[in-house]
């Protein structure tokens, strides 16, 4: 299979799992993100209970506010991204640079963003998090999409060897064929690294790794 450029969808389209506990509220949002053609809707979850067990299906999970959990959206977060490559949270924050979005991030979403914000920006939003990068940031910060933080720069022995592999042109599948991972395995790897190499694409992370000496 021919893999995605970092400016591209993947092929096949993105699944997407919109997790929401409001009815009215649902249903519009998962209207609005079905005209994007690449975005492939899976049927929504209106619980936590249905998120842990749908959230394996998806690509992408998009958490709307915290399901009327006690947990909150960051620990929901927390406890379920390993059920699914990628998380992007629609967070019932004031603002996109409040402490709402940055719990998110720091619990491992991959981007976060506030109920204002439109359906374009959402999938943006969802098809960087399916590329395995971070949303690119926004102008002026306080905007409604954020970039994932990372204050940790130290890389893992795998995110290296994955870097390495990307820096000789492998594309994301035939990165996990030599790896024996599997191609989300690759992506999560992928986003981490972004992460903590403050970059937002594949070669721009190459090159920084290079310039801290790390590859």
């Amino acid at each position: 299979m021919t893999q995605p450029t970092a400016a591209e969808a993947p092929d096949e389209g993105v699944r997407l799992l919109v997790a929401d506990a409001d009815p009215q509220h649902r249903s519009s949002l998962v209207v609005a993100l079905s005209v994007e053609r690449d975005v492939e809707l899976l049927a929504p979850v209106p619980t936590v209970a249905a998120l842990t067990v749908r959230a394996p299906e998806a690509d992408v999970v998009l958490l709307v506010g915290d399901l009327g959990s006690d947990l909150g959206e960051a620990e929901l977060v927390a406890r379920l991204r390993h059920h699914a490559p990628a998380w992007v949270v629609l967070t019932r924050g004031s603002d996109a640079g409040g402490s709402s979005v940055d719990a998110v991030l720091a619990a491992g979403a991959h981007g976060g963003l506030v109920l204002t914000s439109t359906p374009l920006q959402i999938a943006a939003g969802v098809r960087a998090a399916a590329r395995g990068e971070r949303p690119p940031a926004v102008d002026p910060p306080t905007g409604p999409l954020v970039q994932r933080r990372h204050q940790d720069s130290t890389l893992t022995r795998r995110e290296i060897e994955v870097l390495r592999l990307v820096g000789e042109g492998l594309g994301n599948q035939r990165i996990a064929d030599r790896l024996y991972l599997s191609v989300s395995s690759v992506k999560s790897h992928l986003s981490h690294t972004y992460g903590r190499l403050g970059v937002n694409q594949r070669e721009a992370a190459v090159a920084e790794a290079r310039r801290r000496g790390l590859m």
